[in-house]
């Protein structure tokens, strides 16, 4: 301990002089023991070479910024790339990637991560990424905050707020202060209606991948729009523009195969006790080969029947009320890698998750059981939702 002590002093008088290097900044941090912190902050420079949890290369998630920096530009993301991360630096404005850094902070080993601690304050030294063009801004605003105070976490009751003559309500849900966003629950009812202008588009921000089936751009086109969840909806913030906008074309996926997804999912970069999730949705396309344990909507998919599976498809919902074993299905969602630690040590799982969707081959409209209960329904790499006895596609037209 003498030694790194030593080390850490020579280094602080650096700082105090001009900032370190990456390199410079994993030299102290790889001789921390696991789980400690220096007791001085330093200032790192360097480039931006990777992102997590960002839709646009720009902004993480929980408000703040968490990427990787390293000496020169590329795109390495790992400690032994040469690159550290910056976990929850807080910056004045967006970091894009290669953008040149300093962040003031200090450094820890996090059960074998070398990282700075959160809230580092990071400032931009030279912007070389891609800025993308300021957007029109919305007529209203809502998020989580407004309503603070609201519903209960137990089962859910109704929760509203109003801004400049639109009111938001959620007959089931609450506000979740600890993440700044409102919950609503699974068949949970959202009801967006403006006393003035028509809305012409809604566009949602998530927490993470609880969209709850719900796209991010809905268009409207009218003074009212109506939506039964049929999954947990978590929403940051809803973004709403009047006037007459253009319908939008539903998306078609063309299925991939579980080896093409699991690579995806093998090489994203989760921290320890986290996930790391694609910002695109995949089809997933894959034999039954085996039910979990978790619950009865999670099992495991392969290319080919009888081997046994790596890749989860978790928490699905299916059009008939469950898959069985040897069942050829397509899961469609957000691709993800988990980092976690058990009894028996770390592991790590691959998965497709939040507001997955499954069918059999060949399912067309008009074969589809219609229900009361609300429901997701697959259909040629199209989303549709199957509620009240009738049926929807995902910017709420009724087909069927």
């Amino acid at each position: 301990m003498k030694k790194l002590f030593t080390f850490v002093a020579a280094a602080l008088f650096a700082v105090s002089m001009n900032a370190i290097t990456v390199a410079e900044a994993l030299q102290i941090a790889g001789q921390l023991e696991q789980g400690a912190t220096t007791e001085v902050e330093y200032e790192i420079e360097g480039y931006v070479t990777a992102m997590q949890g960002s839709e646009d290369g720009g902004w993480a998630k929980y408000g703040n910024q968490i990427f990787w920096i390293a000496d020169e530009q590329g795109t390495a993301a790992s400690n032994a790339d040469g690159a550290l991360e910056i976990y929850q630096g807080v910056s004045a404005e967006q970091v894009f990637l290669t953008d040149k850094v300093s962040v003031k902070a200090k450094l820890t080993n996090y059960q074998g991560l070398l990282e700075t601690v959160k809230k580092g304050v990071v400032t931009i030294i030279e912007k070389n990424g891609e800025r993308p063009e300021p957007g029109e801004e919305a007529d209203v605003v809502f998020t989580g905050n407004d309503f603070t105070g609201q519903g209960t976490s137990t089962t859910g009751s109704p929760v509203s707020a109003t801004k400049d003559g639109v009111t938001f309500t959620c007959d089931k849900g609450y506000n979740d202060d600890s993440h700044a966003t409102l919950r609503c629950y699974k068949n949970g009812v959202i009801t967006i209606t403006s006393e003035t202008e028509q809305i012409g588009k809604l566009v949602f921000q998530f927490y993470q991948t609880y969209t709850g089936d719900l796209e991010t751009e809905v268009v409207v086109n009218a003074n009212t729009w109506t939506y039964t969840l049929t999954s947990q909806a978590r929403i940051e913030k809803l973004e709403i523009y009047f006037g007459e906008f253009d319908p939008i074309e539903p998306v078609v996926l063309e299925p991939i195969t579980v080896n093409e997804a699991l690579q995806i999912a093998q090489a994203l970069t989760p921290q320890k006790g986290s996930s790391a999730t694609t910002v695109d949705k995949y089809a997933v396309k894959g034999y039954v080969v085996g039910i979990s344990s978790k619950n009865a909507n999670t099992f495991y998919l392969a290319d080919e029947v009888g081997v046994r599976g790596e890749f989860e498809a978790y928490k699905c919902v299916s059009v008939d009320a469950e898959v069985a074993e040897g069942d050829l299905v397509i899961v469609t969602g957000r691709i993800q890698h988990y980092w976690g630690e058990g009894e028996s040590g770390e592991f790590h799982s691959y998965e497709i998750s939040g507001g997955t969707l499954v069918h059999a081959s060949g399912l067309g409209i008009e074969n589809v059981t219609l229900t009361e209960k609300a429901q997701k329904v697959m259909i040629d790499g199209v989303m549709y939702i199957v509620r009240d006895n009738k049926m929807y596609n995902a910017q709420g037209v009724q087909v069927r």
